[in-house]
């Protein structure tokens, strides 16, 4: 082995411990492990933020002189309370939660336009911004009887386009709770129930107009029924149903009692058995006259008059 093969073997041996001496001492700088669900931009010291891909989840290798800024790509949420005005002018509290993530292939370029405090510069800002356009643009009795899923829609809708155009995707919008004047409420409240039994009282009057149209059919029917009937029962054929109805009844083996009529118009009555089972007259007790002799005792009822005619009671 020459000199020279000697001298380049303890260059090598030199450059490597230097190397090595200078990973062990800058490897926090040079190695970044970037977590699950996260996402990293690389800030070059000479040429600045790199708008390229961004740095994806796993061990990525960087120069030590540049910075690795990394940013959470999950779903993220935000409470954002809101103060607003309706469209009458009366202050509404609403208490949103805002759901969102930033978009990963932009994320280069919200790290340059925005920055790692997107949140409180464009999340909570242009939510509130939403919530009050919506809210000015209705009255209280609309914002209290609307759907929750509608409203909370519409600001969803406000809102998407606002923050897409910085980078961050929202993908919900939670109404947690909406708040009104007292006095507003309860005014609110009167007139709806002012307006059910409004509506109460017209389905009570649909209800009776169906009645009287179907009295109305009933007594036409009728009348017509009636009517056909009248002219159907002439006095022969009344005659001849009742002389049938008391010849049917004479062939019953049930003891009765046929009265005829005096009359040519005049119907045969018939009397069954229980005739004779009339309760006996209840004898009262003799009671004295004003001249001292006992009064006489009340007779039975007759039953018919004379002729065999039944008198009537």
């Amino acid at each position: 082995m020459t000199w020279r093969d000697e001298r380049l073997r303890v260059s090598l041996v030199g450059a490597a411990v230097v190397l090595g001496f200078f990973v062990l001492l800058f490897w926090r700088m040079i190695f970044v492990v970037i977590l699950p669900g996260h996402g990293g931009v690389v800030y070059d010291l000479f040429r600045g933020t790199r708008l390229g891909a961004y740095q994806r989840e796993g061990l990525n290798v960087k120069f030590p002189w540049n910075r690795m800024y990394i940013y959470d790509l999950r779903l993220q949420r935000t409470p954002v309370k809101v103060h607003a005005l309706s469209r009458e002018g009366m202050v509404v509290e609403m208490d949103v939660t805002a759901l969102y993530r930033p978009i990963p292939e932009d994320l280069p370029k919200l790290h340059k336009t925005i920055g790692p405090e997107y949140v409180e510069r464009t999340v909570v800002p242009l939510t509130i911004g939403a919530v009050r356009e919506y809210v000015a643009q209705h009255d209280s009795q609309e914002l209290y009887t609307v759907d929750a899923q509608v409203l909370q829609q519409k600001i969803i809708d406000a809102t998407r386009g606002n923050l897409a155009r910085h980078y961050v995707a929202i993908t919900d919008l939670v109404l947690e709770r909406l708040t009104l004047p007292k006095a507003v409420v309860e005014a609110i409240e009167q007139k709806l129930a002012q307006e059910q039994i409004a509506a109460a009282y017209g389905f009570r009057l649909e209800a009776e107009k169906a009645e009287a149209q179907r009295l109305e059919i009933k007594g036409s029917g009728l009348s017509r029924y009636y009517a056909l009937v009248n002219s159907a029962l002439t006095p022969a054929l009344l005659q001849w149903r009742g002389i049938e109805a008391t010849v049917e009844l004479s062939q019953s083996p049930n003891s009765k009692i046929v009265i005829i009529g005096g009359g040519k118009d005049q119907l045969p009555i018939i009397l069954g058995g229980e005739i004779g089972k009339l309760p006996e007259p209840r004898p009262e007790a003799s009671r004295p006259s004003p001249g001292g002799a006992p009064s006489p005792a009340p007779s039975p009822p007759r039953l018919f008059g004379p002729g065999g005619a039944p008198i009537p009671r």
